[in-house]
């Protein structure tokens, strides 16, 4: 077979038995419906990590955070943001320029 053609799609073999924990999956895996105590300790490490890393707590870490590096900042506001927002917004906006460079 030339190079760079792939050949034939090996199958896997999944075995399934109803007393099988994880419906045919290998191994024995989480039941269903049990939360994942790993991503919950890892959150909790990291917000105590944070908390701990600025003397004004959380707040004034992430506050830091957002003056230093303003992008970093609002991809995390996007986050915490709704995707969808229902309803209008009506708002009168005032924009004043500051020119520093004298």
């Amino acid at each position: 077979m030339p190079r760079g053609v792939p050949g034939p799609v090996k199958k896997t073999k999944v075995f399934k038995r109803p007393d099988q924990i994880g419906g045919g999956k290998p191994g024995p895996g989480r039941p269903k419906g049990v939360r994942n105590k790993f991503n919950e300790e890892l959150k909790q490490a990291i917000l105590d990590a944070v908390n701990s890393a600025h003397n004004e707590g959380l707040f004034g870490f992430v506050r830091d955070s957002a003056v230093e590096t303003p992008t970093a900042a609002l991809a995390l506001l996007g986050r915490l943001l709704p995707m969808a927002m229902s309803g209008g917004v009506d708002v009168n906006l005032t924009v004043r320029h500051i020119d520093e460079t004298d």
